[in-house]
């Protein structure tokens, strides 16, 4: 029987509540079995987070703790190269031929996505689920001719496909990013808006994002 696995990636230096948002939502709209939060060990397109990606896993468990569908994949943590997406989704689909990936970026990331790569292998193996950020737009960058030869209108319609397609969600926008929390979390100012109890715990515990 087919599982269907959505696959939220990215450093989560530190999860914060978009994050959650945002997984909790492709969960329900798009009636996954289940969401995974894929931490990256090594990103390879950005900065190497300040914090170990041990201590960045455990915060995505703490975050993840209250909500049964959403789980963590450890693939890339003991990584010691860089992680690349299309290298995870092979492991993950030789790991469980019997599932069916859906890969969930935003839209700034579906702006640059032809960089990404082998952009090209990851459509072979996933669907993209593209969730709003605010400040991005679908007619940016790569967006219009990504979803001029893949997109679709609806999940219905992605269903007939195996992989290899679009889709833009609804997604209600929370203008929160993992820079401003670390910022903030330096110079001490109030972030329980943004961080789960739990996670802001474990920073204040750990000392972690200081100055």
């Amino acid at each position: 029987m087919t599982k269907y696995i959505g696959l939220l990636g990215g450093t989560f230096d530190p999860i914060h509540n978009g994050h959650i948002a945002c997984a909790d939502f492709v969960l329900r709209y798009c009636a996954l079995d289940q969401v995974r939060l894929m931490p990256c060990h090594l990103p390879a397109h950005r900065a190497t987070p300040g914090v170990s990606a041990a201590e960045r896993a455990t915060m995505v468990q703490l975050a993840i703790s209250g909500h049964p569908g959403l789980q963590l994949e450890r693939l890339e943590l003991d990584k010691t190269s860089p992680s690349y997406t299309v290298d995870s989704l092979r492991l993950l689909r030789q790991r469980e031929p019997d599932s069916q990936f859906y890969f969930i970026i935003g839209t700034d990331s579906l702006c640059s996505f032809c960089s990404w790569k082998d952009w090209q292998g990851i459509l072979q193996l996933c669907h993209l689920l593209v969730c709003q950020r605010p400040g991005y737009r679908t007619t940016d960058g790569d967006a219009p001719a990504l979803l001029t030869q893949y997109g679709v209108n609806s999940l219905a319609a992605m269903q007939h496909y195996a992989q290899g397609r679009i889709l833009l969600l609804p997604n209600p926008l929370h203008d929160v990013s993992a820079s401003q929390i670390r910022s903030q979390l330096a110079s001490a100012n109030a972030v329980q808006n943004t961080l789960d109890p739990a996670v802001l715990n474990y920073i204040q515990t750990q000392q972690l994002y200081q100055a």
